[in-house]
């Protein structure tokens, strides 16, 4: 059974991928040039994890935070996407 301490290690990155997304998109919503606020503010967000996760009791180890980093990424990536397309 998964614990609550499991769910939130998934789905805070997912949320704060999402949320760094949609903040490159209003960022950098003028376009074409090759910005790299975006990213910049991705690192932030996962950044932000390390704030975040212990008011939860959630201390990340070594590999929780290459699953962090790589969720949030992913969730930023599909939102950033999806939004510059729209």
């Amino acid at each position: 059974m998964i614990g609550l301490t499991d769910t939130i290690k998934t789905l805070m990155p997912l949320a704060l991928g999402g949320i760094a997304g949609v903040l490159s998109y209003i960022v950098t919503s003028g376009g074409g040039n090759r910005d790299p606020v975006g990213i910049i503010i991705l690192v932030f967000l996962i950044y932000l994890h390390k704030f975040l996760l212990p008011k939860f009791g959630i201390n990340p180890e070594g590999k929780d935070w290459l699953a962090i980093s790589f969720l949030s990424l992913a969730a930023w990536y599909v939102v950033w996407t999806f939004l510059l397309n729209l």
